[in-house]
């Protein structure tokens, strides 16, 4: 695992991404075929550019189909009232593609990326890297990047108590997803 805190150094590009009222609106799955073939016209799929091609480009040689990126946001939430205050013990994976075949399908690897300041309590990424010992507990750090294997290692994201954990994670595939050619992932 790799965690790089003061991620972004263009002061500039961070304000623009933190100045966006909307970026943590969009819902749901998204992909993005990459910056090889077609342009990096959002502020998420610049983000994505921003982290793979110009300054963590991966140490291997993947055909990479593209990225898939989804929004985080949980908040602190009365019982019962139909917030989500945390997520799940999980390990990323090709969800449609699992529910019709049973087959396992992950990325290459996983990023999740804190933009925003944070007054929380809680919502820390766990992630358990080595069967039978503790996670590793990452707490949610503005202009943070966390870079591990999301299809290998399962984790979580712990109960926020208080405040609103903002992040953005991002998945390589080496594969292209079924949600895609199913119309269930879309297109920014």
């Amino acid at each position: 695992m790799i965690i790089i805190d003061n991620f972004i150094k263009d002061q500039e590009f961070l304000n623009k991404i933190r100045n966006d009222k909307t970026f943590f609106d969009t819902k749901g799955y998204h992909w993005w075929d990459g910056w090889w073939s077609s342009p990096a016209d959002t502020i998420k799929k610049q983000l994505i550019e921003y982290i793979w091609r110009d300054n963590c480009p991966p140490d291997h040689i993947y055909e990479l189909y593209g990225f898939e990126y989804w929004i985080g946001t949980y908040s602190a939430s009365e019982v019962g009232d139909g917030n989500t205050d945390n997520l799940n013990m999980h390990f990323d994976k090709d969800e449609f593609w699992f529910k019709e075949t049973g087959e396992l399908r992950v990325p290459i690897m996983g990023t999740v990326f804190y933009p925003w300041e944070h007054d929380i309590d809680g919502g820390y990424l766990e992630v358990f890297s080595k069967e039978g010992e503790e996670p590793e507990r990452i707490a949610a750090v503005p202009n943070r990047l966390i870079i591990f294997p999301a299809g290998k290692y399962p984790h979580k994201v712990t109960q926020v108590t208080r405040g609103t954990r903002y992040a953005i994670a991002i998945n390589l595939w080496d594969v292209l997803p079924s949600g895609v050619s199913n119309g269930q992932m879309m297109y920014e």
